[in-house]
């Protein structure tokens, strides 16, 4: 018995108009992405071309103090004249003490070069896996120009302004969304340090700094520890939030600016390792988180309006593109 004949395969269902749309919607969001990724990681391959010459130089440094000491601790001409004006030991001491500050200069510059370097490879990352933008707008476009002939749609030069409007806005507002999320980080890291410094004036009055010497016991090394570490967290997280800043435009706010901030805490850092006994430090450090974070917080309330004008102004567009669609 013949079997019957298998029905032709049916023809691909043509493409809705709102199919098309959200088509060339994504990818003119998808092309704004790479245009905003493409100049923050220009800016990231700067940062991390910076971050290496401040390890070479920092290394240059900690190969000097190396020098010295080894002279002090050999039969040099340097010993020999140490020696005679009765000053080696102090003189050791101190080349030591200028080669631990440089051993500590190349760790810290060696872990900016290191967040650079991550930067720098997870941008690329994103930035690459966005594909060719240029040839899917094209793609995009071109449906939507079919679509538009099949039809004869009247709307189609409004919803194409529509589908433009809407990636610029989407792009823009992942990007106020990444700069609340640094805000946020940025604002957890100062309050850990407030609290910190705040106790650390209480260590000051109970002979931890004066006359009793520089931190007796294990127990206050490790605070100052805690201190040092904190600290470093608050510029990296400041630091993390004048990129994303710039990313959305955010002018000075207070007449102090996010990197003006970061190079207030690196001039303490700067300092601390060799004098950080001093009580006016710990003031100085206290007075520059509470600085930050005013200032952080106005920067949030500020992306919180810009954040919510946004989405309001992308609702409107999306009814709008839904009543051009018919949907």
């Amino acid at each position: 018995m013949s079997q019957p004949d298998s029905a032709p395969p049916s023809a691909p269902a043509e493409p809705t108009g709102a199919r098309v749309q959200a088509e060339l919607e994504a990818a003119a969001q998808a092309a704004a992405e790479h245009a905003r990724l493409g100049t923050r990681l220009a800016a990231a391959d700067a940062e991390l071309a910076d971050a290496e010459a401040q390890v070479a130089a920092a290394r240059a440094r900690l190969a000097d103090e190396a020098a010295d000491v080894a002279r002090l601790e050999s039969f040099s001409p340097t010993r020999i004249w140490a020696g005679l004006r009765g000053s080696r030991e102090s003189d050791l001491d101190r080349e030591r003490a200028e080669q631990q500050q440089a051993e500590y200069a190349v760790a810290v510059a060696q872990l900016r070069r290191d967040r650079a370097r991550d930067a720098c490879t997870s941008l690329r990352s994103a930035y690459d896996g966005l594909g060719d933008v240029a040839g899917r707008r094209r793609a995009a476009l071109d449906a939507k120009e079919a679509w538009l002939a099949r039809t004869g749609a009247p709307e189609a030069a409004e919803l194409e302004q529509v589908a433009a409007d809407l990636g610029v806005l989407r792009s823009g507002t992942t990007e106020l969304r990444g700069a609340l999320v640094a805000t946020d980080t940025a604002l957890d890291a100062l309050g850990q340090a407030d609290r910190l410094l705040s106790s650390a004036r209480g260590w000051s009055t109970a002979d931890t700094f004066f006359d009793g010497g520089l931190l007796t016991d294990m127990v206050k090394y490790d605070r100052m520890d805690q201190a040092q570490g904190l600290m470093r967290a608050a510029d990296d997280a400041l630091s993390d939030l004048g990129v994303e800043l710039a990313d959305v435009g955010m002018e000075p706010v207070g007449g102090v600016e996010i990197t003006d901030l970061v190079r207030a805490f690196d001039v303490w850092f700067d300092n601390i390792f060799s004098d950080w006994a001093v009580r006016e430090r710990i003031s100085e450090a206290a007075g520059r988180v509470a600085e930050a974070r005013g200032a952080v917080g106005e920067v949030r309330r500020r992306l919180v309006d810009r954040l919510l004008q946004a989405e309001s102004r992308e609702a409107v567009l999306v009814a709008r593109r839904e009543d051009l669609l018919g949907g």
